[in-house]
């Protein structure tokens, strides 16, 4: 690792070691898994602590209410935070705001434009997009790799350190829908992995990260009194 990149901690026990140091500021992460692999909670806590830093983030849900995600997420051990440290944006608000999205469908670009606005008037150095999926159900794609392209590009020029959160389906070996992981400057996936004959262990692989000397490996990722944790994988004895 340079020993002069700026980098951004995970806060999570073991990670930015397994990462070489963590995270390079303005990196576009995606964050890929299966249903149930704690995606959403994980970012949430890389962005919950950063902010309890002074790294301010945007957190866009276009899955769930603002007050449900928070109310999740303090089930979990996080405590009310500052919005203006941390905020919340879900569809709904979006929706509301601008009625102009739901004609012209341009979802990307309205997007694009509420961050900037956002960083302008509050310095957010961290975002997170939570979920792809959700994202292609209401931008009706014409062609998904020309406008995910202007999408990373729109998101790169403000210099963000962007997490964007999309689900593998079950039993395909595709970490992505449209293959955009290309574009991405680092790959966390996240997997549910059958353990002897009873038991299940979540496990997480940073496929890529630009300009770090990571892990390879699959590492275990576990929660417990309201923090996250990777260890190695020992291996099984036959």
């Amino acid at each position: 690792m340079e020993k002069d990149l700026p980098i951004i901690p995970t806060h999570v026990a073991g990670l930015d070691e397994a990462l070489g140091g963590g995270i390079p500021q303005g990196s576009i992460v995606l964050v890929a898994g299966t249903p149930g692999t704690m995606k959403s909670s994980l970012i949430y806590n890389i962005m919950y602590h950063n902010a309890q830093e002074g790294r301010r983030g945007l957190y866009i849900t276009l899955e769930q209410t603002t007050e449900s995600l928070r109310h999740a997420m303090e089930r979990m051990g996080y405590g009310a935070i500052d919005e203006g440290r941390l905020y919340v944006l879900d569809l709904g608000v979006l929706r509301a705001s601008l009625k102009k999205a739901e004609s012209t469908k341009d979802w990307i670009g309205i997007i694009v434009d509420i961050v900037k606005e956002a960083v302008a008037a509050n310095g957010y150095e961290i975002l997170a997009l939570d979920s792809m999926e959700a994202l292609y159900a209401i931008a009706n794609f014409e062609v998904p790799r020309r406008e995910l392209f202007q999408l990373y590009a729109s998101i790169r020029e403000l210099g963000l350190t962007t997490f964007l959160i999309a689900e593998t389906p079950i039993g395909s070996s595709k970490i992505t829908q449209y293959g955009e992981d290309f574009l991405a400057d680092g790959i966390l996936h996240l997997r549910h992995v059958e353990v002897g004959e009873t038991d299940v262990q979540l496990r997480l692989r940073t496929v890529k990260m630009r300009m770090m000397n990571h892990v390879h490996n699959s590492m275990a990722l576990t929660f417990g009194d309201g923090s996250f944790g990777v260890t190695h994988v020992l291996a099984r004895k036959k």
